[in-house]
């Protein structure tokens, strides 16, 4: 069933938007399991992870951080011609609350530019597939 007033099931990019803030209060809660299931069993990346490796890799980001505060940006959803979707998103990454109101060019923490490609599932549903990231400066967060 689907949220608010209209009958009309949600788009492509409403869809992603939804899953990305879900992911995001998975991963704020350190919750592995949760986060994991966004992520499908063949996503492998540029660096040579795999599903496991990127299991094993937010492992360890929350052993080091006890608390993990995220303000994210989708900056681009590009539907591709195989069904596929690829998103852009800039994140803010810190160990204790920011003040969203500043955004993420005041940010301190890290900054993230991910691109990341979401597959599409026969049941509607969307799984990360691939994703690269980069640092991001604050210039990128700009309007």
């Amino acid at each position: 069933m689907y949220g608010g007033c209209s009958d009309r099931p949600p788009s492509v990019e409403e869809q992603l938007q939804q899953l990305l803030n879900q992911a995001e209060t998975h991963l704020e809660a350190r919750d592995l399991s949760s986060a994991m299931a966004f992520v499908d069993p063949a996503y492998s990346d540029g660096d040579g992870r795999d599903f496991r490796a990127l299991q094993a890799m937010l492992v360890g980001y929350f052993l080091r951080h006890k608390s993990i505060h995220i303000l994210s940006k989708v900056d681009q959803i590009e539907l591709l011609p195989e069904g596929d979707a690829e998103v852009v998103v800039f994140a803010g990454l810190a160990g204790s609350p920011q003040q969203v109101e500043q955004g993420l060019s005041q940010w301190r923490g890290d900054l993230l530019r991910l691109k990341l490609l979401f597959v599409a599932q026969g049941d509607g549903e969307w799984r990360l597939r691939s994703a690269e990231w980069r640092r991001a400066a604050p210039q990128d967060f700009s309007l």
